[in-house]
């Protein structure tokens, strides 16, 4: 069998830096920004995890794209990209002065917290989108080889130029589990520059557990590379 590393991990070092590229995709922006001593890194390496856990829980409903976590002298600022920015704010902004104290109050975070809401405007372009809607449909006994296909056309009309899909587990209540791939274009996975997007989701359905996974190929970070 052969070794396996996560797509976006072998790619850290090629992330784009989110303070020179403001007009980036954010799936390619670096998650966090800061500079830490020993003492105090690990401690901020798992605050950021714990604000990401609990931001994608309270903003389920309005598909989280990326959450950028910025960190300076006594000041810190959290970009969260959605493709429905109106469920964060709220009428009014109610919601996001909520979710500001949450914030605040729940990780000792500065009282000046900055929370920028951004729209994601193209979410097929997103792997985390595009697998949490599957998981969704499936789980409500929508036929995945249909699903599938018809979300593969969605994704190349939002200029993706290839696309992986893959679904494992007892597909369609089947007795014995079984693993299917679906594509379209090419996705070179061991192409360093190569800009993709990738997810994975595990989907509770009656016959048991099914693992998803999304594959998108953005273009090359440096040739031809399609910003959102």
């Amino acid at each position: 069998m052969g070794q396996k590393i996560n797509t976006l991990l072998f790619r850290a070092q090629r992330r784009l830096s989110n303070v020179s590229n403001v007009s980036a995709d954010a799936t390619n922006l670096q998650t966090s920004v800061w500079f830490a001593n020993k003492r105090s890194y690990s401690k901020l390496v798992f605050q950021d995890k714990a604000i990401r856990d609990f931001l994608k829980k309270e903003l389920a409903p309005a598909g989280v794209v990326e959450i950028i976590v910025r960190r300076y002298f006594r000041k810190v600022e959290v970009t969260i990209f959605v493709t429905k920015p109106g469920v964060v704010i709220g009428k009014g902004g109610s919601s996001i002065n909520k979710l500001r104290e949450d914030l605040v109050t729940k990780f000792k975070l500065p009282m000046d917290l900055k929370l920028d809401i951004q729209e994601y405007k193209e979410p097929y372009r997103s792997a985390k989108i595009v697998a949490e809607e599957i998981s969704e449909a499936i789980k409500r006994g929508i036929s995945y080889r249909k699903l599938i296909k018809n979300y593969l056309e969605k994704i190349r009309y939002a200029g993706v130029l290839g696309t992986k899909i893959t679904v494992s587990g007892r597909l369609n209540g089947a007795e014995i589990a079984r693993a299917e791939n679906f594509a379209l274009g090419s996705v070179p996975r061991h192409t360093i520059d190569s800009s993709i997007d990738y997810h994975n989701i595990h989907c509770l359905t009656k016959a048991g557990m099914i693992g998803i996974k999304v594959w998108l190929y953005k273009g090359d970070k440096f040739k031809n590379y399609v910003g959102a």
